[in-house]
């Protein structure tokens, strides 16, 4: 078979290991992979490549994505969707391997209800696809926020400073939560509606009654200017305070050891649902077992 592959969105750690193994599995059983660069936008641009061997050598423990990833507005439109299909058919795919997050999904559901055979692989650190426990990408992204809070930590330690770290996630908690259990962070805010200035200063100000040399604050994005709270808190409190927006290095990390061996799995699984002629499914993680379901479910 000729399978095609690509990365959309917003790049997620584990990616290259999943390209790397499923690509070497595929070229072993006889099958042809090529690669769309640049996710939807490389369907649209016909940026078709014919991955060997030598392409993914050495890459699995690197992040990004090694075919490159991107966002495209112009797979929306019904012009560009239409050229999408019309590349797959042209360049005689006979099934097409997707990586990404929820949007990547909505486009994937698109291409299978058009008539193209799909598998969706979950490759989001933002761990926000509810149909798996598990999403590739999110164990690193977490491994790399609690890394980066721990430096931060011994600074503030030092100077018995107040700081204030904010994770990825995009709309779901689940990145700032753990990092927040693994750091034992002071406080934890994942919604708008849940935040109060003044709770905030009143459990900063019992911490460091209990003794707390460095309290912190693990804030999700897109909730509110980190910058200007802890000029609010420093103001409130007279004690220095710090903020810090962690940012892409969660992106780019190299995947975890976890992440790396989830991309192998869903590597192999992807490649016995092609050898089973099962098209139209979503790849995810239930129970630490590895299982598909049917893209128009979820």
């Amino acid at each position: 078979m000729k399978i095609g592959i690509l990365t959309s969105g917003g790049d997620a750690p584990g990616m290259n290991a999943f390209i790397s193994k499923f690509t070497n599995l595929a070229l072993k059983a006889g099958h042809e992979v090529v690669a769309f660069k640049f996710g939807y936008q490389g369907l649209i641009d016909n940026s078709a490549k014919t991955l060997t061997r030598e392409d993914v050598s050495n890459i699995a423990h690197l992040g990004g994505s090694n075919i490159k990833s991107t966002r495209s507005s112009e797979f929306l439109t019904k012009q560009g969707f239409r050229r999408a299909i019309q590349n797959i058919k042209l360049n005689e795919i006979d099934c097409l391997i997707v990586l990404g997050g929820d949007g990547t999904l909505r486009g994937a559901k698109e291409l299978s209800a058009a008539g193209i055979k799909v598998v969706y692989i979950p490759a989001t650190i933002d761990n926000d696809l509810f149909y798996t426990e598990q999403t590739l990408g999110f164990d690193s992204a977490v491994n790399a926020a609690v890394d980066a809070i721990d430096k931060i930590k011994q600074t503030m330690l030092s100077l018995n400073r107040i700081f204030i770290c904010e994770v990825m996630g995009r709309h779901c908690p689940d990145i700032a939560i753990s990092s927040a259990i693994a750091t034992d962070a002071t406080i934890l805010i994942t919604e708008a509606k849940q935040f109060s200035f003044k709770e905030t200063i009143s459990k900063i100000k019992e911490a460091i009654g209990d003794g707390e040399e460095a309290p912190s604050v693990i804030i999700r994005e897109n909730i509110l200017d980190v910058f200007e709270l802890a000029k609010k808190i420093q103001n409130e409190l007279d004690i220095e305070t710090r903020a810090c927006r962690i940012g892409y290095v969660q992106r780019g990390t190299a995947p975890s050891v976890m992440d790396r061996i989830l991309a192998r799995k869903f590597a192999k699984f992807a490649l016995e649902l092609i050898s089973s002629k099962k098209f139209s499914r979503a790849i995810g993680q239930v129970g630490n077992k590895i299982k598909s379901k049917n893209l128009s479910e979820i």
